[in-house]
């Protein structure tokens, strides 16, 4: 439903065009609900809630100094609602200098957006989701990206040979994922004899077994990992080789907080503690515990309150060429002595329980309330990657997800002892290991206690990077 594309904007002393938005049409005459606005370096959306769908007209004027956005608002009355949307605009805002808001017409309220520097925006609108009714979205970026992923994103979105790009992405990371993989457990090989030869206990790897269709899972986990006992004969110390090809790139771990801007996610019932605010705490403390670790590079698909849509999520972590993919949350249920962490790693087909399907309808539904514009191609690329064979990305997942969830062990109660399976958007990246980690029951009253503590989201982070560093083959270990 876009009709401001980026590479399409109006040019010219005025304007070349005068541009209607016309949604479906309502006998009612709207009524403005709320006014919000959530900048970010990334970009800054404005958003208007209305009680009915609006009719807009709007033009940019490029030559005007500085640039600014007019929009024309059909069949409206100037309220106090419309008129605090001159103060929502924040100081520290990288793109909006400044809006204001009049009656340009009996029945049409003209705003106007004043901005820093170049920029394109994206208008769009929403339909009702989750508690809000009907939207109108200003998502305002620069024509020059600042973020170096979403600016390699744009460029290829602007290819014309996207499709063919993707499948030869998606092929130099199947091979990422083996080299990995190899590497792996050619580093855990060398602690294996590392620990004969020195008498010392050593952890292998978590047994995973298959526990529905035909992926395969991991049996229940521990407190703690198995290990190998020592040997009193000690084998004749010998030269062993490695892997012909040691890695001289840094691993990329993607991290996904959950939700963000306006969708909060979970909420606690107690003390109205929001699922996107306690997982993007988790989430940079993660990163920056990563980054001290010679050979990783963290980065986050958001960093900070505002919304990033489903997709999106998962092509940061691709355009990165990520090696690792976590998206991290906090669970909620119907009832509030449902407690513990909980992994999911992705299914598409075969059996999911139905409080799984429940769960990842949930989470998929993020994009329907933190609202995104989803054009017809980036319906088609999805197709695409959800035909590809995800057998390689699944297993991988599952190994992974089992040393994580084998460390979160250690630190709080389990919910389910076993990697779990559901259909998660943000897991469908066919070329990356992909995990959606449950932190804690937002919906637990005890766990939304400790999920607001700074010493338990720092645990959290810790466990899930403790288990990546073990599913690498790493020994160092995050304290």
């Amino acid at each position: 439903m876009s009709c401001f594309p980026r590479r399409d904007l109006i040019y010219g002393s005025l304007c070349s065009a005068f541009l209607t938005y016309v949604p479906a049409v309502s006998a009612k005459t709207p009524q403005i609900i709320d006014v919000r606005t959530w900048p970010a370096d990334e970009y800054t959306r404005v958003t208007i809630e209305s009680d009915a769908p609006l009719k807009l007209n709007y033009f940019m004027l490029r030559v005007a100094d500085p640039i600014r956005l007019v929009v024309d608002m059909d069949g409206l009355r100037l309220t106090d609602k419309l008129k605090n949307i001159i103060q929502k605009v924040k100081p520290n805002d990288p793109y909006i200098q400044r809006i204001r808001c009049g009656q340009y017409k009996p029945t049409v309220v003209r705003i106007t957006i004043d901005f820093k520097q170049d920029v394109s925006p994206q208008i769009f609108s929403l339909k009702p989701a989750g508690t809000y009714k009907y939207r109108t979205v200003f998502d305002v970026y620069p024509v020059q990206e600042k973020d170096p992923i979403l600016a390699i994103l744009k460029k290829e979105e602007e290819e014309p040979d996207a499709v063919q790009k993707l499948v030869a992405q998606v092929a130099e990371g199947q091979k990422r994922m083996e080299e990995n993989r190899e590497e792996a457990d050619a580093d855990q090989l060398e602690q294996i004899l590392a620990g004969i030869e020195s008498g010392t206990l050593v952890p292998v790897k978590p047994e995973v077994q298959p526990s529905a269709g035909k992926t395969p899972k991991p049996s229940s986990q521990t407190s703690k990992p198995p290990v190998i006992a020592s040997t009193k004969k000690k084998p004749q110390k010998t030269e062993t080789k490695t892997t012909s090809k040691r890695r001289t790139r840094a691993l990329v771990i993607m991290i996904d907080p959950g939700h963000g801007g306006e969708d909060p996610g979970a909420i606690g019932k107690r003390y109205r503690t929001r699922e996107k605010d306690v997982v993007l705490s988790v989430a940079k403390i993660l990163r920056a515990e990563l980054n001290r670790l010679e050979g990783f590079r963290a980065l986050l698909t958001r960093d900070g309150d505002y919304f990033v849509p489903l997709q999106r999520r998962v092509q940061k972590a691709r355009a990165a060429k990520a090696d690792f993919f976590v998206s991290i949350h906090a669970d909620a249920w119907v009832k509030p002595a449902a407690k513990g962490s909980s992994l999911f790693v992705l299914n598409t087909k075969g059996r999911v329980s139905s409080s799984n399907k429940w769960l990842a309808r949930n989470q998929n539904n993020a994009d329907l309330i933190g609202g995104a514009n989803i054009s017809t191609k980036d319906k088609q690329i999805a197709r695409i990657l959800m035909d590809m064979s995800f057998t390689a990305q699944v297993s991988d997942s599952t190994i992974y997800g089992a040393y994580i969830l084998n460390e979160l062990s250690r630190i709080n109660q389990l919910h389910k002892s076993k990697v779990e399976q559901a259909n998660f958007a943000v897991l469908k990246a066919p070329d990356i290991p992909s995990v959606l980690v449950e932190t804690a029951f937002l919906s637990n009253p005890e766990e939304e206690r400790k999920l607001r503590t700074q010493a338990f989201q720092r645990k959290l982070a810790c466990a899930i990077g403790n288990g990546i560093l073990k599913g690498f083959g790493r020994k160092a270990v995050l304290a």
